[in-house]
């Protein structure tokens, strides 16, 4: 095969993957009526929820989150326990969750052994029909417990995914907060799209819930969020996004740590997907096998043909002609100017303007997971770390 047939070939598959995909959502979304999940089913009567926080050195943020939980529980038609897993902290963040007078909380201090060693703890002290799943410092509104609580009024929904909002009022000081901004803006639609066609593929670990009997026992090497939430179709129901139901987070702050962040995501998340590799047989779990393949195989493939397409579009550039020569060229230019902005991205203290930090947030996220597949290619494993800040 020539080099423009390989680097057409690598479009196509991009295309479909960041273009295709989306589009078909948007149109089959327009033209599918909306399902209003919960819509003609009630909740049953003695309903209760239980939120569920694992926590490691959160001493700066785990009073506010404490306080907007159990301000939402106070918002709540049903009775609401919280439980926070405090897995081995070296700070005081289990002590200040202690000092929270509220007969609702429960804090358990467990030896350091990961997110997954936590949750599989203290799940076993949650007695609500309903699970809720949040990560320390999110912050709850209001409304966050009734929002993600009401689609299950529908039999047929398992898990419930929600929505994790960006404060850009910290973009000044985190200078990814737009760029992580507005990805989170893009997964919130992607996931609204699948939800009213497919089932999500997944949720967020920022805010999520799921019945009580589908909570599996998590392995320690995978996300979290991916491998409970995904339990829901492994049990023959649904995954759905509801918008309403919110928490609000910061951005992380620094361009390495985003990246090691994003690396460690992806091996754990690869990692989770092959061990719910079954998912992805369309005679099993129909359309949604497809939007898990796009959503969460490709899209991290992604970057491995996007390296292949660089030199390859060159080369295509110089042997083509016309047109297909402009095109193969501007293809490579604009690569090259990805890595450039990717680059410059990494200098502190310089005032880049929006694109450039914009094109940066985009290499950074795009590094990180290109070495989280050849990690998890090459037997790298993580079950615990340290939160990036």
């Amino acid at each position: 095969m020539t080099s423009a047939a390989v680097s057409l070939a690598l479009v196509l598959v991009l295309a479909m993957t960041y273009l295709g995909y989306p589009l078909a959502l948007l149109l089959l979304h327009g033209i599918k009526p909306r399902r209003d999940d919960g819509a003609g089913h009630a909740l049953p009567h003695g309903l209760s929820v239980t939120v569920l926080i694992a926590a490691y050195n959160e001493q700066g943020s785990i009073l506010e989150k404490l306080k907007t939980v159990l301000a939402a529980a106070d918002n709540s038609p049903w009775p609401v326990a919280v439980i926070v897993g405090d897995d081995g902290s070296t700070d005081d963040t289990a002590l200040l969750a202690e000092s929270v007078d509220d007969a609702r909380l429960t804090v358990v201090r467990c030896p350091r052994g990961g997110k997954a060693s936590v949750l599989n703890r203290i799940i076993d002290l949650a007695q609500g029909d309903i699970v809720i799943l949040t990560d320390a410092d999110p912050l709850f509104l209001p409304d966050t417990i009734d929002a993600i609580v009401r689609p299950f009024a529908d039999p047929a929904v398992g898990a419930v995914a929600g929505a994790v909002v960006v404060n850009r009022a910290s973009g000044g000081k985190r200078r990814l907060a737009q760029f992580d901004g507005l990805f989170r803006t893009y997964e919130s639609w992607l996931r609204t799209a699948e939800s009213r066609l497919i089932g999500c593929s997944s949720a967020d670990g920022g805010l999520f819930a799921i019945r009580r009997g589908l909570f599996p026992v998590v392995p320690g090497d995978v996300t979290d969020d991916f491998y409970i939430s995904t339990a829901a179709v492994a049990g023959g129901q649904r995954i759905v996004f509801e918008p309403a139901a919110r928490v609000v987070e910061e951005s992380i702050a620094g361009s390495h740590r985003n990246f090691r962040r994003r690396v460690r995501i992806t091996v754990r998340g690869m990692t989770g997907l092959w061990r719910r590799r079954r998912l992805m047989n369309p005679f099993v779990t129909g359309g949604y096998a497809f939007g898990l393949i796009v959503h969460k195989l490709l899209r991290r493939l992604a970057p491995l043909f996007l390296v292949a397409l660089w030199p390859l579009s060159l080369m295509a550039a110089l042997a083509a002609q016309g047109l297909a020569a402009w095109f193969w060229a501007a293809t490579c230019g604009g690569l090259s100017l990805l890595v450039l902005c990717g680059v410059a991205g990494l200098a502190e203290g310089i005032g880049w303007p929006r694109p450039v930090r914009m094109l940066h947030g985009l290499a950074l996220h795009l590094a990180g997971q290109l070495t989280g597949v050849w990690q998890f290619a090459t037997g790298r494993r993580y079950s615990q770390w340290t939160p990036a800040k």
